[in-house]
């Protein structure tokens, strides 16, 4: 380590090296704002009040595989192309729409578990939960009618789909316990989906429920009281229930307990730490580690938009899918700079599991045999979900799944996924960019390329939504033409002439100048979404900007494009935030700090918490607080227990962006070189961080102090040059020798390790 971490000490987040506790105080009213509990494939929420505690329980990987929408079997860019420029929606509509069987739902669907609902004795009441962050244990606080205090703690195995609830010693035998299957919830719109209720069991000692699904394998869980120790198991396959018993009869407490305390105490040794003079940050900081752990640890499934924890109340929102437009990148990006780079182990390995499907989809759509397509949203075999046509089309998720490949490669420097997984994507996305394109003259008579027919996601549902020149395309395929001449070379593969020639011809971007607001004359240029398309209305996907990040293909430093950035900076600005969901601001948050604008990223980030998250702590889609935004909700904590049927949308994609987002307010990178604290908040006096992951696989740890940056220190985990601007001035100390520079320029080799000090005394 490069030097202590300071721990912070204040009202939520409190301890020692050995705890650091978040506290939730009972009742908790609803699903989503209780305590959670994860290891990837089994997910826990934790709620209730009164004598009653709820344990919700998902199981990663429950699949209603029915309703998958083999678009690429139907249609073809051809084909769109002809309808767009005929203005036939209608005939879109049908190219793209699926209708499914009778008795068959129209999409894939992931399905959660259900709840196990322990009653205490009447005399009994739920006061508090606290999680401590750093081993994963939530202990619950009950209190008597005499004011005595017990505790009843709930753990989990870390490999295994068990959890186990410890009882205080004056509860044991004394407890309800009962499993209430998802169908419970939901038997209404499950029967029109053609699934039958559970099988109920029980063998022996052991009782569970086994669900089963028209054409897939079914999901059991089971409960079995052990002593003082009242362990779940979840499992997903054929046979299920026998799996699930076997797990119970087999599971070790001890074993689990020590298990689980290696596997945090190793997570926390390795993740990068921040020490940061805002509370409310820090908190969301340190959560979001927290979850980070619990939904994409490296021995778990690829995690969707909520991974594991999957509400019993309804059926998981937008399928619970993977959407490739931004979230599942939202969700997994972290994972680099906070130095746990095995966190995508499981996503690359499903990738590389569906690489036939998505080249059937090139094949087909594109018409060429080597391009690559992904739909926005998919199940775990690929299949695109639902009919929303733009969405299915948009081909710069391609890319951008290629680009996070890529730089997965680029922090680790592993290159057993070069070859048979991110070169191939980043070929295929560039091959279905060449099939769109077309090739014409711009306004000075030189040779362009253009796409004739893009799209900007979820602007606009139908046609109004489609033109040429998608600034978020171009920016996308930018990137990619960025990259795959060095995959290539790493590879030892041929460059293709195409690559450099559609790089010159191809525009940066679109570029738009009619009048907005109040303005009516004397517009600057600035970036449109495309051709001629401003942006005319709050939106909560900021495609356009995309070229500033996360494709950063544009320097704001840049004279040649700065006036021009700047300009659809502050028009963006003015659309505002009330069409934006939560997942979009902590995106924002980046594109003000990559502007120069940190204390509007800062603010931007209290804005999300404060309507984004509920009072548990759980990262929404839609705003908490009506009146914020337009993708608004009732305010559950008001509403429940007025009959209300609760619809509280919940997704992890938010909340590990806000990691990202904390992060880039630190530690910068840019295709110029690593910023330390480029921008730093006026307010931020006093800062540390250790571990931040950097392209090239630095290490990088620093300190401030009365204002002031006193330590950089930087490991390198492989050879590599690295390109510094440490913020310290001109001149500055490495390794005590004085450098007249205000950046660093050095080849590091495997295990060196550097310190940077300034000048002053």
């Amino acid at each position: 380590m490069f030097f202590l971490w300071i721990v912070l000490m204040f009202h939520s987040i409190q301890g020692t090296a050995q705890e650091k506790i978040v506290s939730w105080p009972f009742p908790i009213n609803r699903t989503h704002a209780g305590v959670l509990l994860g290891n990837g494939v089994q997910g826990l929420m934790v709620w209730g009040g009164d004598n009653i505690l709820n344990i919700t329980v998902g199981h990663a990987g429950f699949w209603d595989h029915r309703g998958g929408n083999d678009f690429a079997s139907r249609a073809n860019f051809a084909q769109v192309k002809n309808l767009v420029q005929q203005n036939d929606e209608p005939g879109l509509r049908k190219l793209f729409f699926y209708i499914p069987k009778a008795g068959e739902p129209d999409r894939p669907q992931q399905l959660s578990a259900g709840m196990c609902q322990i009653k205490l004795p009447k005399s009994y009441t739920l006061t508090k939960a606290d999680l401590n962050l750093l081993n994963g244990t939530i202990t619950v606080f009950i209190k008597n009618s005499a004011g005595k205090t017990s505790r009843l703690q709930i753990e989990q195995s870390i490999y295994t789909p068990v959890s186990f609830i410890t009882l205080p010693v004056e509860l044991v035998g004394k407890i309800q316990s009962t499993l209430m299957p998802m169908w419970q919830f939901n038997s209404t719109e499950l029967k029109t989906m053609g699934i039958v209720a559970p099988e109920i069991w029980r063998n022996k000692s052991i009782e569970g429920f086994t669900q089963t699904l028209p054409q897939d394998e079914p999901l059991a869980m089971a409960q079995y009281t052990k002593g003082s120790h009242l362990l779940l198991a979840t499992n997903v396959g054929v046979n299920a229930a026998s799996k699930v018993t076997g797990l119970l009869q087999s599971s070790s407490v001890l074993q689990f307990r020590q298990q689980a305390a290696n596997w945090w105490k190793n997570y926390w040794g390795e993740v990068a730490r921040i020490s940061i003079p805002d509370k409310e940050l820090q908190e969301v900081y340190d959560y979001g580690l927290y979850k980070q752990a619990c939904a994409t640890p490296p021995h778990g499934l690829a995690c969707t938009l909520q991974g594991a924890f999957m509400e019993e109340y309804q059926l998981p929102p937008w399928s619970n899918d993977f959407h490739f437009n931004i979230n599942a990148q939202l969700i997994y990006t972290p994972a680099l700079a906070t130095n746990r780079p095995q966190h995508f182990k499981p996503l690359l390995e499903l990738l590389d599991s569906l690489m036939p499907v998505f080249r059937r989809n090139g094949q087909l759509f594109f018409e060429n045999p080597d391009a690559i397509m992904f739909p926005h949203a998919v199940d775990d075999r690929g299949q695109a979900i639902g009919n929303y046509w733009g969405g299915t089309m948009d081909h710069a998720t391609t890319a951008w799944v290629a680009l996070l490949t890529w730089q997965y490669y680029q922090y680790t420097g592993d290159t057993s996924y070069l070859q048979r997984l991110t070169y191939p994507l980043l070929a295929g996305a560039f091959e279905g960019f060449w099939s769109m394109m077309e090739t014409g003259t711009d306004s000075t008579g030189k040779r362009q390329f253009g796409l004739p027919i893009s799209v900007s996601p979820e602007y606009g549902g139908g046609l109004e939504g489609v033109g040429r020149n998608s600034s978020f395309q171009l920016a996308a395929l930018h990137r990619v033409l960025n990259i795959l001449p060095e995959a290539a070379k790493l590879l030892k593969i041929n460059s293709d002439k195409r690559w450099s020639d559609v790089k010159l011809h191809l525009p940066e971007y679109s570029v738009v100048t009619t009048p907005y607001g109040e303005s009516s004359k004397n517009m600057p240029a600035r970036i449109g979404l495309w051709d001629g398309k401003d942006l005319e209305i709050s939106h909560r996907h900021h495609s356009h900007l995309a070229g500033i990040y996360p494709f950063q293909t544009l320097d704001v430093t840049d004279t040649a494009h700065s006036k021009i950035i700047e300009a659809s900076y502050w028009r963006w600005v003015h659309a505002g935030a009330g069409g934006w969901s939560g997942w979009c601001i902590p995106w924002a948050s980046i594109i003000h700090n990559r502007m120069g604008n940190t204390e509007a990223a800062v603010s931007w980030l209290h804005y999300w918490k404060q309507n984004f998250v509920n009072e548990g702590r759980g990262t929404l889609h839609n705003t908490t607080n009506l009146g914020m935004g337009t993708m608004n909700e009732p305010i559950w904590a008001k509403e429940i227990g007025k009959g209300k049927k609760n619809h509280e949308i919940m997704q992890l994609d938010a909340g590990l962006g806000a990691v990202s987002a904390i992060l880039d307010l630190l530690v910068q990178e840019t295709d110029n070189g690593i910023y330390i604290l480029p921008n730093r908040h006026w307010n931020w006096k006093n800062v540390s961080f250790q571990n931040i992951r950097t392209v090239g696989g630095f290490l990088i740890a620093a300190r401030v102090i009365n204002d002031r940056i006193i330590s950089i220190k930087i490991k390198a985990t492989s050879n590599g040059k690295l390109k510094l601007y440490p913020g310290m001035g001109e001149p500055f100390l490495l390794n005590g020798a004085e450098i007249k520079s205000d950046k660093l320029e050095i080849e590091m080799s495997k295990g060196e390790i550097i310190e940077l000090k300034p000048t002053f005394k």
